[in-house]
């Protein structure tokens, strides 16, 4: 077993860690962009690689499905969070937060408690790196903001044309709820709404129904949401395959960032770049 070199994402304390970056903390295994926008994108599951003398996770005791034992990557994530934080910084002429696996979730799976995220003692430093990652882009956006959007992106297989939304049933973004009414989440105005409008197939829809099991959004945004101390909304989204392929993705992240200069407007106090 080896020892996996770290960013200074754990070798400092996690405050330390957006006064020690000014751009970009490049690590083998958790890709990081510090941002100057109330905006974090994250990517948990599209990485491809294998993280040295760590075994596969057997996943024994665990249920397999979206609570429990998953090993299958995300195909296409890590490269639409890529697209989606470009188009955003080509809207705002502002850079997002940006945290991206890039470790195979055979390895390690980011979006689970550590107790059930890996075996393998050695893997634990890229799970910590990367939520440390997480938690610093949470912590610089809630002190200069006091509010912001998480959106953490993943990839489902039940509806190819389908884009489902995963806050459980709006706990994640209590604040946003709270400042702005029941509408900001589920109205036509709301950043669902707004996808909708612009052609996606979205669930739920009505916007104000049940979100669908599985999708409902996992630990990072049960973790990060505004119903924690954060302060940050946080939504999972999970897109089908026409959305995160070669030739999806480009206009994928056109209307995503379309679509977030809108929400940054009515919630963010934020105006983009024409």
């Amino acid at each position: 077993m080896r020892t996996i070199q770290l960013s200074l994402a754990v070798i400092f304390p996690v405050v330390a860690l957006t006064s020690a970056i000014c751009s970009a903390e490049e690590s083998r295994f958790v890709h990081l962009e510090i941002g100057d926008l109330p905006i974090i994108i994250s990517a948990p599951h599209g990485g491809q690689l294998e993280v040295p003398d760590v075994e596969p996770r057997h996943g024994e005791g665990l249920k397999p499905g979206a609570a429990g034992y998953v090993v299958s990557r995300d195909t296409g994530t890590e490269e639409l969070a890529a697209e989606v934080a470009k188009a955003i910084a080509k809207r705002f002429q502002r850079k997002p937060y940006v945290v991206v696996a890039r470790s195979h979730r055979k390895f390690v799976d980011m979006n689970r408690p550590a107790e059930i995220a890996y075996e393998d003692p050695d893997a634990k430093p890229v799970y910590d790196e990367y939520h440390s990652a997480l938690t610093s882009a949470c912590s610089a956006v809630q002190k200069k903001f006091h509010k912001g959007l998480l959106l953490d992106l993943h990839g489902q297989g039940e509806a190819k044309d389908t884009v489902y939304r995963g806050t459980h049933d709006g706990k994640t973004v209590t604040l946003l709820r709270e400042r702005f009414g029941e509408a900001a989440h589920t109205s036509e105005h709301s950043l669902f709404g707004q996808l909708k409008h612009h052609g996606w197939k979205v669930y739920p829809d009505p916007f104000d129904g049940k979100e669908q099991a599985g999708f409902r959004g996992g630990y990072i945004v049960q973790t990060y949401g505004s119903h924690q101390g954060f302060g940050i909304d946080a939504m999972q989204l999970e897109f089908g395959i026409d959305f995160r392929s070669k030739d999806g993705r480009p206009k994928t992240a056109a209307t995503l960032a379309t679509v977030v200069a809108d929400y940054a407007m009515r919630y963010l106090d934020l105006t983009p770049h024409e």
